[in-house]
């Protein structure tokens, strides 16, 4: 029951500018299409005649100038339908592009400042799940690398605090002391459990 909860979707708008251009453009090809479809039933069909009946008189009009106010009202309707269905459509897909984009962003954010000990997880059904792999790959070479640092570290600080005892100079020992600190602070840098 709880798992559900954890993996379900709250908040559909993640990054407002990205999924608002990517409706524009999805809403825009549509009114493009119906503008062009109006268009070309307009133009092929000037050169024809109906007769119709209108006021209980027989007129002849060509067939754009009569069919013009019908395909004028069918295509706004379908554009407005077609339209709203495209905003939920192209909503829902770019919350599944710009939701791992924002979890990897901030995944790159906790890498940045040393924390290579989580995995990226991205929910079942969203896209870029082969990036999200990748980085976990990624991520996990980097952990293990530093790991092996930090041991190998470790052994070789324990053998320095040994031959530091040896040096006779007081300003190499200090040198060797500072070099065995600066390398303790950045190893200590990187969270890897």
């Amino acid at each position: 029951m709880q798992k559900n909860t954890i993996n379900r979707r709250r908040n559909y708008f993640i990054d407002k500018s990205f999924q608002f251009k990517f409706i524009i453009k999805f809403c825009t090809l549509i009114i493009i299409a119906s503008l062009l479809t109006g268009s070309l039933i307009y133009y092929f069909n000037q050169k024809t005649t109906t007769v119709a009946f209108e006021r209980l008189k027989v007129v002849i009009k060509s067939t754009s100038s009569f069919i013009f106010p019908i395909v004028l009202q069918i295509l706004i309707i379908v554009t407005l339908l077609v339209g709203m269905g495209t905003v939920l459509v192209t909503l829902f897909t770019s919350h599944k592009i710009a939701g791992p984009l924002y979890r990897l962003k901030a995944e790159l954010e906790k890498i940045k400042n040393g924390d290579l000990s989580s995995p990226i997880q991205i929910r079942t059904g969203d896209q870029l799940q082969k990036v999200a792999s990748e980085f976990n790959d990624t991520r996990l070479r980097l952990k293990n690398s530093v790991g092996m640092l930090k041991e190998n570290w470790a052994s070789i600080k324990i053998t320095l605090l040994k031959l530091q005892s040896e040096i006779k100079e007081e300003e190499e020992r200090k040198r060797l002391q500072d070099n065995i600190d600066k390398i303790d602070s950045e190893l200590a840098k990187f969270k890897t459990e």
